[in-house]
């Protein structure tokens, strides 16, 4: 017997009404696989995107004096809302808050200090010494406390790891560290010279002393005070860690200052011969230079406002004996 509609006559019976229904659960599945591949799409941009953005900004943070908390809390607001995506697309209870920020914020903070510190040997051997280091550690627990690993790795086997791989990250830190340290502004094909006088082939080049000088957006030298021997020859690396454009001057203090003050009431350009080098954003340089007076000297940055924002440092040089 049909079954009558008000629209016709349709099958034979309830059997067909229920068959028809029952293609109505598959098409909706198929629909929900596909939102939910959508979703896990997008929160994995969003939460990648802010992994990438706090990254960025502790390696910058570090390594160029600016504390970049902007670019971080962009980079959090991003993953915030990927984590958000993927915890309501998750019904099952197999993720979780903690796991989400615990993975996601430390192991970005490790990222970034891992991948810095790595960079940066050869600019800041110093600081990449304990900077990578730290990066390895936090993100092997970022990892373990995570992602049910608490559960699949027990404590001797997570110990056993961590402890022969930390040996091992931290013996190549010290001695990338101690390479750089002593190679320091080699094999920077960047890099530019500008020597102040050219070194006597009488010179023994290994007389001659290396000093690494940073140059920051911060409006800081560092190291900010050092010190000389009158008459040794030095290799001044300059490295501009910055985002702008910076120079370093030397010259005795007072002659500083009152080229400082000519420049304010002139306003005009500056001009420096064998006692500057400019250096580009992330570029390095070389100046030799000599002090042939004891007593105190000076560094200075005449870029535009870098000198009245503090960017000065001092030399103290001892007498030859």
């Amino acid at each position: 017997m049909a079954v009558g509609f008000p629209w016709g006559t349709w099958g034979h019976g309830p059997v067909a009404v229920r068959a028809l229904y029952s293609q109505i659960p598959f098409r909706l599945s198929s629909i929900e696989r596909r939102m939910n591949f959508q979703t896990q799409h997008l929160a994995t941009l969003a939460k990648y995107a802010g992994i990438s953005f706090i990254a960025g900004a502790v390696n910058h943070g570090m390594f160029s004096e600016q504390r970049s908390l902007l670019t971080a809390a962009i980079g959090v607001v991003f993953y915030l809302i990927g984590a958000a995506m993927e915890l309501k697309a998750s019904n099952d209870g197999s993720k979780s808050w903690a796991d989400l920020l615990g993975f996601g914020i430390v192991a970005s903070i490790g990222l970034g200090f891992f991948t810095g510190g790595l960079q940066h040997f050869p600019d800041s051997p110093q600081r990449s010494l304990w900077v990578v280091p730290l990066g390895f550690f936090l993100s092997l627990l970022a990892l373990y406390f995570s992602q049910e690993w608490r559960s699949r790795m027990g404590f001797k086997p997570m110990a056993i790891y961590t402890g022969t791989t930390g040996v091992l990250v931290i013996a190549g830190a010290v001695f990338a560290a101690s390479y750089w340290a002593d190679h320091a502004g080699d094999g920077h094909d960047h890099a530019h010279s500008h020597d102040n006088a050219p070194v006597s082939a009488a010179v023994d080049t290994a007389a001659i002393r290396n000093v690494v000088i940073e140059l920051n957006d911060g409006m800081r030298f560092n190291p900010g005070t050092w010190q000389a021997q009158q008459g040794e020859v030095l290799r001044l690396i300059v490295v501009n860690t910055g985002k702008v454009k910076h120079e370093l001057v030397v010259g005795q203090t007072k002659e500083l200052a009152e080229h400082a003050q000519a420049m304010r009431q002139a306003k005009s350009g500056h001009h420096h011969h064998d006692n500057a080098v400019s250096v580009e954003p992330g570029q390095s340089a070389v100046l030799m230079f000599t002090f042939d007076k004891a007593g105190e000297w000076g560094m200075a940055c005449f870029e535009p406002g870098h000198y009245e924002a503090g960017m000065k440092g001092t030399v103290q040089v001892k007498p030859q004996t």
